[in-house]
């Protein structure tokens, strides 16, 4: 649901609380009757919450002095293992952990 605002021309100013598809160019005015228009306004947009404004603000201010890093963060998750790439082919696998299977492995470039 989207707040218009319409302005009577005899009345007010007053809104309007309805969905975007019943929207029309013109509104009734609630105290004499009259059509009244449309008022286009900003759009009412909600507040940033606080912990991504404080991202936003680091991030801000790691562009004009950015911040030595030597470790992970605490918390951190931990390194996820290396995908198979077109180039550099599959992950090497410790041949304990090779699975066994009828065909023979593939050549390595």
């Amino acid at each position: 649901m989207a707040t218009y605002v319409f302005r009577c021309p005899g009345c007010s100013v007053f809104e309007v609380v309805q969905p975007m598809s019943a929207l029309r160019p013109t509104h009734t005015c609630p105290t004499c009757g009259a059509p009244a228009a449309r008022v286009f306004t900003a759009p009412g947009l909600l507040s940033t919450p606080s912990p991504v404004h404080r991202a936003l603000d680091r991030a801000a201010a790691s562009a004009e002095a950015p911040q030595v890093v030597r470790s992970l963060p605490h918390g951190a998750p931990p390194p996820r293992r290396r995908r198979w790439n077109p180039v550099t082919g599959a992950a090497p696998l410790d041949a304990a952990h090779r699975p066994a299977g009828p065909h023979p492995p593939l050549p390595r470039w």
